[in-house]
């Protein structure tokens, strides 16, 4: 004879049973469609199972609904279409939350072993779909957009004007699709960039005449994808960094000791650059060559997860690389 427990659990497996057929079904038809209704009944299917599986006591059970619910809440409030990729991974949620179903009907129940097995499965399942979900909503652009948000020429050309330098401005991988938000991010960077780009590393012209090179300073953009992530550099053809000049002020500001900086490594000493201590807005200052706003630059990315590093040759220019994940989109 049955304890109650038990006749509850099998009643919560019946329940359980015909909400996973619905499930199944509404998934088969997800993928590019746009019927609400398929989402809003996978809502109420996910959130019935989660329910009874909290009454219950059966908090694997509870907790993977409860968050595959969660995931659904966006789809469901948010304009967001249903990819291949999308129903993929909700099928893998399925699969667990049905396995966990068929482990109840088995004489000795859900042990804890092989719950807490099923749970650490779903985990990496959960992140990818949060990441595509971001992905889906913010689908990305080609990266030749950030004209439309950014005039890169003016900007350019005032920086020149205030510093009575002539700069050129050239964009490559100009069809790279780049997330959103990517996008939405570079403003406030550029002008930082160029910025700095145009006031310490390209020279005036009758300088660059000297030294063999045109009147007219090159700045270049570019744009590509390696390793899941989507890099932005942005080059100069200026005098590069002058290390013994960013360690002396390193010194004066106390950042760094005298000990430390004949020992210091090149790479060690673009990362001065963005110590909030050492920017300056002093208007004398600004022209010698020593970096602005940098950290700004670097806090900006740091909200979402981005990066910047500095590499730079003496007489041939300065490159900032800037990284952002793709998870990002």
């Amino acid at each position: 004879m049955q304890s109650e427990e038990q006749q509850w659990v099998q009643e919560f497996v019946e329940h359980a049973t015909e909400h996973l057929y619905r499930i199944e079904q509404d998934l088969l038809q997800l993928s590019g469609s746009k019927d609400i209704e398929l989402v809003y009944g996978l809502c109420r299917a996910v959130l019935s199972i989660q329910a009874q599986a909290e009454m219950l006591g059966l908090d694997s059970i509870d907790r993977l609904a409860n968050r595959w619910h969660e995931q659904l809440e966006l789809l469901r409030d948010y304009p967001i279409n249903c990819d291949q990729t999308l129903q993929n991974l909700f099928f893998q949620l399925f699969d667990a939350l049905s396995l966990f179903v068929s482990k109840l009907k088995q004489p000795y129940g859900l042990k804890d072993d092989d719950a807490n097995q099923v749970v650490s499965g779903t985990e990496s399942i959960f992140n990818r779909i949060d990441t595509h979900l971001r992905f889906l909503l913010n689908p990305p652009v080609a990266f030749a957009e950030i004209e439309q948000i950014f005039p890169l020429e003016r900007a350019v050309k005032q920086a020149g004007l205030d510093y009575g330098k002539e700069v050129k401005i050239g964009i490559e991988g100009r069809d790279t699709l780049i997330p959103k938000v990517v996008l939405d991010t570079l403003p406030k960077l550029l002008s930082h960039l160029i910025n700095n780009a145009i006031a310490h590393g390209i020279e005036s012209p009758q300088v660059r005449q000297t030294l063999g090179k045109s009147p007219v300073g090159q700045i270049v953009m570019s744009a590509f994808h390696q390793d899941n992530q989507t890099i932005i550099t942005f080059s100069d053809d200026g005098a590069g960094i002058d290390l013994e000049r960013v360690k002396a002020k390193a010194i004066k500001k106390g950042l760094i000791t005298i000990t430390q900086a004949q020992i210091i490594s090149p790479e060690a000493v673009y990362e001065l650059l963005y110590h909030p201590d050492f920017s300056t807005k002093d208007e004398r200052d600004l022209r010698a060559g020593t970096g602005f706003g940098l950290d700004i630059v670097r806090t900006e990315l740091n909200k979402i997860g981005g990066s910047i590093s500095t590499t730079s040759l003496p007489g041939k220019g300065t490159t900032f690389k800037i990284i952002y994940p793709n998870a990002l989109g």
